[in-house]
């Protein structure tokens, strides 16, 4: 019977990869329909079965598999697991979601595929197979990563072999503990499986695959029981880790060893001493000067662990590496990028982050620091090694020492990998938490880090002029590229499979294969370099106290990599790094002023200088800004962006006249007000023998700018303009405008009311009906669509050309960074008639500066003398020229966000003013635009700003109570919701509940349209069709409570299916915790009578669920939805429905739940809502004589504060801060809050008319509970009646 289903799907993905296009499509179709069978997890295991099967091309056709597997089939085949499984994701769907059980099995096989199999074709499937661990890893919440990583820390990035690892782990005092055997079992079940996997053939496949399975079903089953029976005492889980790596407290299980790197015999006497020398010598670690003592808690750790070879000392040396095993180390590298994957999903510190990461940590603490310190060793051993044997050869050329060179250049490559991966990793985990291990070992890691950022690959100069004069001997200098075969690229580099370094000599005879080799080794070198220098930048950020010794020291040779490296990347990443590190260092207060570089003036000098070059403006900017597209526009906004070196500069003078203002400010001035300060030393010099009549279409040869270049001044007005907003003085400002800017703006309006009279009759306006019959173009001719003789864009050589941009822009940037000058009456009106006509610029950086710098001005504290003054002279002519380019750039496709944000902040500002006439205008508006985009959502931010934008015209229509908009809404608006929520637009879903929402807030009266939603909203497929959808549905029911008297019949009818669907919910994985919104909704916004019958299967299931899922986060969430019950309703009904349950099981929820989660609670008023809960429950009659009061009363005291009880989280109103809008934000697709909405907390609800102080007296002020508290000094208690 499989047979023929594996045949079936082998033809099904042969059809799929055909040249017939009917037989891809009925092939799509077949495809489908494997993954949404009920058997399709079978189905799923048996095309892994097919993917693991050793096809060669070449080999003898034996069976179907030869017949059918080529590499094309298998890329079908593992495109549709992944393509299933991400989609599995972001669905409820019960047709689409797959078990726990088959998640367990797929990353074990998928593991083994990426780790253990040679087959050429199947590495070429490694990119689908990461994608897969990642969805897995990040949405599948199971257990088992704790012993993936085992897998990948003992059995792969460790060096002991299979015999090794059994011996260790078969010891006594490891079967004396449960758990450990448990995960030792596993370890060797996976360990088996490694084995097969390295003998797998065409023969044996078949019964070799099935014990393959038969393992991993072992090791899902140890998994799953383990998952059912272990506590949440993460103590007790870190000790039985720890027990399997360590044997009498000591590490013995993780050893590197060079023996095996070597293919050497250990009784071979070239082993030399090893790391632990550090201790007594300590000058091995003072490098280059720069003083690093090199301890830590890794010296403690220690035990003998690396074995390794001084290979300058073998016997053998001129063929260590052609007997090497080459594919160590990018094994290792593929382990370290699984373990990566791992930690990725950890994003933030809350507390299920900061449970997984310490048990991670306990994995990798020790054998990862040491093996990152191995990796750099041998990085520095074989680069000497590469310099020592060129010194060593004579004249006459020696072959054998030329692929020993190039093979150790080689693995030189794959350490720099794996050591990426491990800064990666080891950033991963500090954007989290700063882990103590790390920190006892700054000192070793800060050595490293110095060293990366040092590092010149001129070190290997001589190795890369020795490489190039044997190839151009060989090869000759334009040898055509030859041909390699057996190697496989990842990640951009080639690797050679089932080889030896004999193996890779013969490879390294190629011309290109050297090429490639290079290249990659530049890259590698500076992607090391970038995530050292990002690691330090969050250190100065985050761990100031931990790190400020060793950042200052590294201070110089991050400056000097300004001068040394040209890659633009590194620049950005280090000048955002500097930035971090100059408020850190500021912040030091350092007794002596020669520990801070900073203060040294002719220091600063110097640095200024070369960032000013980074600052001034060349030709290949002025052509970007000329050409810019919107995108460009953004990264110009971003300062802290890794796009543009001249933003990041500009941030990190800015910070440092912040920070040192009195040294920078004499400096700077005197550019400032120096004539030609613009000039370089080397312009001054070269301005004779450069043409005045440069332009920018000719051949440019030096892309500085001269005096003579037309494009002079205004690049000298721009470099100006920066560097007086990077002081921020405002009489150096104010003075600036005076005399530079104030006159200029007035003359450039005049100029274009000279020669545009009548500008608005002169363009299109949002009324016009231009874009119904055909689209206009947004090229450089589409003024040239002319329609009643009006035009799209001002186009004059004389106003608009491209000196005159470059000038505009100069003048723009400065009013966005010196709003406090601009918004005096005496300037406003002339700056904001000057940006009105700039709308009318075609240039992306123009029209778009311009919006910007509107929105920002009217978010500035203007009075409201200057606000009217401005709105009877401009605004309403921004506004309809705002409005059509919104049309207009829908129309053409492109979502400009920085259009949207500047009306929605019109609307914010004169909203009284402008509502009446622009509402139905405007809401029509964004209803065509949303219909347009409807399957071209493709910006995020401007999908969120065109509902806030919704969300404020809504508002407005209600507070007005225009019943003709009001309908507009309520038939037009809701149509096309109905429409997004068929079509399943997932960008668009989580907003329009949102709206909903209002709708229903500002409902007086029933209308069918709202019964009709209300209804819908109870279908549980709504629920399922997406992950965010819950949250959306939860607001909207949320409403319809709050106002429970006018739709009472629907709600009382439905509460049934409203429990069913909590129930859905709460057992669906990806949305369980969210899940309990819906029963905080009810407690808190609906009367008793409504779902009192329900309470007791409430009660039942939640018991229930928490049995099944032992962890802390569920724990808190149940508690905190019974304590909002009984805060809403009182204790003794609360009691009474327990008792229903299982009469006293109250004791057990008091002992079990309440009391173990009171140290772990985060948010405050969580923490308020179940502490008064408790103190209500303990004052019952029928519990407060209880023996177990004394515990309850000594958990509340140990754990609760005056503070945390007497002040109340004040909620934060949102509003569009200053900077809000200026950077990209990275919008999580599965439910975005409005800002516009004043979504309501529940905590904060329950807790609003609660005088805590009061309850807590009525509770806990009784004469037994203070007699208790009295005799064992339960003080914090005491205290809250004292006061």
């Amino acid at each position: 019977m499989e047979d023929n289903v594996e045949k079936d799907l082998l033809v099904i993905f042969t059809q799929s990869v055909s040249n017939n296009f009917e037989e891809i499509k009925s092939s799509e179709q077949k495809i489908s329909a494997i993954y949404t069978d009920p058997n399709k997890e079978n189905y799923i295991k048996i095309l892994f079965k097919l993917i693991m099967y050793p096809y060669v091309e070449q080999n003898e056709k034996k069976n179907i598999y030869d017949n059918y597997l080529n590499i094309n089939v298998k890329t079908s085949i593992l495109i549709s697991i992944k393509n299933f499984i991400k989609k599995n994701i972001h669905s409820n769907l019960e047709s689409l979601e797959i078990s726990n059980d088959l998640c367990i099995i797929i990353k074990h096989l998928c593991m083994h595929l990426l780790l253990d199999i040679n087959n050429n074709e199947i590495k070429q499937l490694d990119k689908y197979l990461f994608e897969i661990l990642m969805h897995l890893f990040k949405y599948n919440i199971s257990d088992e990563y704790d012993y993936i990583l085992f897998y990948l820390i003992i059995l792969y990035i460790n060096d002991g072999d299979l015999n090794y690892i059994l011996s260790i782990l078969n010891s006594d005092d490891k079967k004396n503990n449960m758990n450990a055997m448990k995960n030792i079992e596993c370890i060797m079940l996976y360990a088996q499986n490694k084995f097969i996997l390295q003998n797998i053939n065409q023969n044996n496949y078949h019964i070799e695959f099935n014990k393959i399975m038969e393992n991993i079903n072992n090791i899902k089953n140890i998994i799953n029981n383990r998952n059912t029976t272990m506590n949440d005492d993460i103590v007790n889980c870190i000790n039985d880790t720890k027990k399997i790596y360590k044997s009498n407290d000591k590490h013995n299980l993780f050893i590197l060893d060079d023996h095996i790197l070597y293919n050497i015999s250990k009784d071979n006497n070239s082993l030399q001493a090893n790391i632990t020398n550090c201790e007594t010598n300590p000058e091995l670690f003072i490098i280059n000067g720069f003083n690093f003592m090199g301890k830590g808690t890794i010296l403690k750790d220690y035990n003998n662990n690396a074995k390794i070879i001084d290979l300058l000392k073998l016997n053998n040396s001129n063929s260590t590496f052609k007997n090497m095993d080459i594919n160590k180390f990018r094994t290792k590298y593929i382990a370290l990028k699984i373990l990566r994957k791992i930690i990725k999903k950890y994003k933030d510190n809350g507390y299920v982050a900061k449970f997984d990461i310490k048990i991670i940590l306990t994995h990798i603490e020790y054998p990862l620091t040491l093996y990152f310190i191995y990796l750099y060793n041998k990085f520095r051993e074989y680069t000497n090694y590469i310099n020592i044997k060129l010194s060593e050869r004579t004249n006459t050329y020696n072959a054998n020492l030329d692929t020993e060179m190039n093979i150790c250049f080689y693995t030189i490559n794959d350490i720099l990998m794996n050591m990426y991966i491990f800064l990666k990793v080891f950033y991963n985990i500090n954007t989290i938490d700063l882990p103590e291990y790390y920190e006892d070992n700054f000192d070793i890691f800060y050595n490293i880090f110095y060293n990366f950022i040092t590092y010149d690959i001129e070190i290997l100069r001589n190795y890369f002029l020795h490489l190039s004069m044997v190839r151009n001997f060989k090869f000759g200098i334009n040898e055509p590229t030859r041909c390699i075969t057996n190697t496989h690229n990842v990640d951009g580099k080639f690797y050679l499979l089932n080889a030896n370094g004999t193996d890779l000599a013969n490879k390294l005879t190629s011309n290109d294969y050297l090429n490639k080799l290079l290249n990659n080794f530049e890259k590698n070198i500076l992607k090391c370099k970038i995530i050292t220098i990002d690691i330090i930048k969050i250190m100065s950020e985050r761990y100031q106290d931990e790190s400020k010794a060793y950042i200052i020291k590294l201070i110089y040779s991050l400056i000097q990599i300004l001068y040394k490296e040209k890659d633009k990347s590194l620049l950005c990443h280090n000048y955002n790094c500097l930035s971090a590190t100059i408020k850190l260092i500021h912040h030091m207060n350092l007794e002596k002023n020669d520990l801070n570089p900073y203060k040294e003036t002719k220091f600063l000098e110097k640095v200024i200088e070369c960032v000013l070059q980074h600052i001034r403006l060349k030709y290949s900017d002025i052509e970007e800004i000329l050409e810019a597209d919107l995108d460009y526009f953004r990264n110009d906004l971003n300062n802290s962006n890794a796009f543009s070196i001249k933003s990041t500069a500009i941030y990190f003078l800015k910070t440092l006249c912040s920070n040192y203002f009195d040294i920078c400010f004499p400096i700077l001035e005197f550019k400032i007000l120096s004539k030609d300060s613009f000039l370089t030393q080397e312009g001054r010099q070269n301005d004779q023998s450069v043409t005045s009549n440069q332009a920018m279409g000719s051949t440019i040869t030096n892309d500085e700018i001269n005096s003579k270049s037309p494009f002079y001044e205004p690049c000298n007005m721009e470099y100006k303009i920066q560097l007086i907003t990077c002081l921020n003085q405002i009489n150096l400002s104010t003075n600036f405008y005076e005399h530079n800017i104030k006159n200029d703006l007035k003359n450039f309006v005049m100029s274009i009311y000279m020669k545009c009279p009548n500008l608005d009759s002169l363009f299109y306006n949002v009324n016009d009906n231009i874009f119904q019959n055909q689209q206009i173009s947004n090229t450089n001719n589409s003024s040239s669509v002319n329609m009643s003789d009006k035009l799209i864009w001002l186009k004059n050589e004389d106003i608009f050309n491209s000196t005159n941009t470059i000038y505009l822009l100069s003048i723009l940037k400065f009013i966005l960074n010196n709003r406090n000058i601009c918004t005096s009456q005496e300037n406003i009106v002339d700056i904001f008639s000057f940006l009105y006509h700039l709308l009318y610029n075609e240039k992306n950086m123009i029209h778009s500066y311009s919006c910007l710098c509107i929105n920002r001005l009217l978010n500035c504290q203007i009075n409201k003398e200057v606000l009217d003054l401005i709105y009877q002279n401009v605004i309403i002519n921004i506004l309809n020229r705002l409005l059509f380019l919104l049309k207009y750039n829908v129309y053409n496709k492109i979502l400009n966000e920085y259009i949207l944000i500047t009306i929605l902040r019109i609307f914010m500002a004169f909203s009284e003013k402008i509502s009446n006439q622009y509402t139905i205008l405007v809401l029509q508006l964004i209803d065509n635009t949303i219909k347009i985009i409807i399957n071209d959502s493709h910006n995020p931010i401007f999908n969120h700003y065109l509902f806030e934008l919704f969300t404020l015209i809504i508002s407005l229509i209600y507070k007005q109570q225009d019943q003709t908009c009001i309908n507009l809404i309520e038939d037009a608006v809701i149509s096309t919701f109905s429409k997004i929520l068929e079509l399943y637009i997932h960008d668009f879903i989580p907003y329009i509940f949102q709206i909903l929402s209002i709708i229903i807030n500002n409902t007086n009266q029933i209308k069918k349209v709202h019964l009709d939603i209300l209804t819908n909203l109870y279908q549980i497929d709504l629920w399922k069709s997406s992950v965010g959808n819950p949250n959306g549905i939860i607001c909207v029911l949320t409403s319809y409570f709050k106002k429970h008297n006018l739709f009472q019949d629907i709600i009382k009818n439905n509460m049934q299916q409203l429990f069913n669907i909590y129930h859905y919910c709460l057992s669906n994985k990806k949305i369980s915790i969210d899940s309990f919104q819906i029963i905080l909704i009810i407690f808190t916004y609906l009367p008793l009578e409504y779902y009192q019958s329900f309470l007791k299967p409430l009660f039942v299931l939640l018991f229930t669920f928490l049995q099944q899922y032992k962890n802390d986060i569920i724990k808190i969430k149940v508690i905190h939805s019974l304590s909002v019950l009984v805060l809403k309703t009182d204790a003794a009904h609360f009691l009474s429905v327990i008792d229903q349950v299982q009469n006293g099981l109250i004791f057990n929820v008091l002992k079990s739940l309440y009391m173990p989660v009171m140290d772990k609670l985060i948010n405050i008023n969580e923490k308020i809502i179940i502490f008064l809960a408790l103190t209500k429950i303990i004052n019952n009659e029928k519990i407060k004589n209880e023996p177990l009061i004394v515990e309850i009363l000594n958990s509340l005291n140990k754990n609760i504060t005056k503070n945390e009880l007497v002040m109340k989280k004040s909620k934060t109103q949102q509003t569009l801060s200053t900077e809000k809008d200026e950077v990209d934000k990275d919008f999580e697709v599965t439910y975005v809050k409005l800002q516009m909405i004043n979504n309501e907390n529940i905590n904060e609800t329950v807790l609003r008319n609660v005088d805590i102080n009061n309850e807590l007296k009525k509770n806990l002020y009784n004469p037994e509970f203070m007699q208790i508290c009295s005799s064992n000094s339960f003080n914090n208690i005491l205290q809250l009646f004292t006061n």
